[in-house]
């Protein structure tokens, strides 16, 4: 069995690596990539905690997580493809203004 410390230490590396990417990278494309591996993260330690204390409702949590992340990248993608197609750019900071 992999001791709950090493868990914790991967998911708050992947935690670590989305964060740094979501703040370091101006495209719109790596931010939802970056906030996804986040959520990873999350998840991970949430799988491990419940590995940890044998808990099978937070199994059921862990898979709404994942379904809820599923439906955010959706989103995410959709809206990556309706502005490249207004604006012809995924640039952060060129689409501050959010008008017209």
């Amino acid at each position: 069995m992999i001791p709950l410390i090493h868990s914790f230490i991967l998911a708050a590396s992947l935690f670590t690596i989305g964060l740094l990417g979501a703040m370091i990278r101006r495209n719109f494309f790596f931010l939802l990539l970056s906030l996804m591996v986040m959520f990873n993260g999350a998840v991970i330690a949430l799988v491990a905690a419940d590995t940890y204390w044998q808990q099978p409702n937070d199994q059921i949590i862990s898979i709404i997580a994942i379904s809820a992340a599923l439906a955010e990248s959706i989103v995410g993608l959709a809206l990556l493809i309706k502005l490249f197609y207004r604006r012809k750019t995924v640039n952060i900071d060129l689409l501050s203004e959010m008008k017209g």
